[in-house]
């Protein structure tokens, strides 16, 4: 009986561990007001390496990013927390910026790379994307090139403008099969841009409702899932 109880409690500890690892973002996100970070606007948390110059452009920088979702896909329905930083490594940020969902809301992280309206709106899109969707539509049906693909459609770096993409087919193709990529991956990123363009953005939101709904990815999106 000590072996079992001894055995439960081991397993106990490492499920924990487990689901605290690898929801670290989402705990570091909640836990923002606890962890150094000081809130400057609505949702808005920096730590002491972003200056105060730096933070009235940040400010002016989500209002702007908001607004660019809002024109290119209908109202935002999420008020995602922006956490921002210029240490690349602190709690394992992505020196640009990520999104993540945490218990009770969506979180953008702003790097030191990311720290404009280009960057904040390709992952506040993400955010928006993770608010709408619901657990079965967010883990299972959407895949990279559509999530990506709806970011860099607001998001007008150079790179990443169709006049400035080169690819053929069958690299974008190849790309809309992928269930994951590499963030340093810039031709996965161009490639679901390319994608993206079979996808009437006014109808975007809907077409994720349609798969919350049950509905297949190819019959929603027209690439196989």
């Amino acid at each position: 009986m000590r072996l079992f109880k001894l055995a439960m409690t081991v397993t106990g500890v490492l499920v924990l561990s487990s689901m605290l690892f690898y929801n670290k973002h989402g705990i570091a996100c909640e836990a923002a007001p606890l962890l150094g970070f000081k809130q400057i606007d609505a949702e808005i948390y920096v730590d002491a390496t972003v200056s105060q110059i730096e933070r009235g452009a940040l400010i002016t920088f989500v209002d702007k990013a908001k607004e660019r979702v809002g024109a290119a896909f209908g109202d935002m329905s999420s008020t995602p927390r922006y956490i921002v930083t210029k240490k690349s490594a602190q709690f394992g940020f992505n020196p640009t910026g990520m999104a993540r969902s945490s218990l009770t809301r969506e979180c953008v992280f702003i790097g030191p790379k990311g720290i404009n309206v280009d960057v904040i709106a390709h992952e506040t899109s993400h955010a928006e994307v993770f608010y709408r969707a619901n657990f079965i539509t967010q883990t299972f049906k959407i895949k990279p090139w559509l999530l990506e693909g709806a970011g860099t459609y607001v998001d007008y770096r150079a790179a990443l403008k169709l006049e400035n993409i080169a690819l053929d087919n069958a690299i974008v193709e190849k790309v809309t099969m992928l269930s994951d990529f590499s963030p340093s991956d810039t031709r996965a990123y161009q490639a679901s841009r390319v994608a993206f363009e079979s996808v009437d953005p006014k109808t975007f939101y809907k077409s994720i409702e349609r798969l919350n709904e049950g509905e297949s990815f190819e019959s929603v999106f027209g690439y196989a899932n």
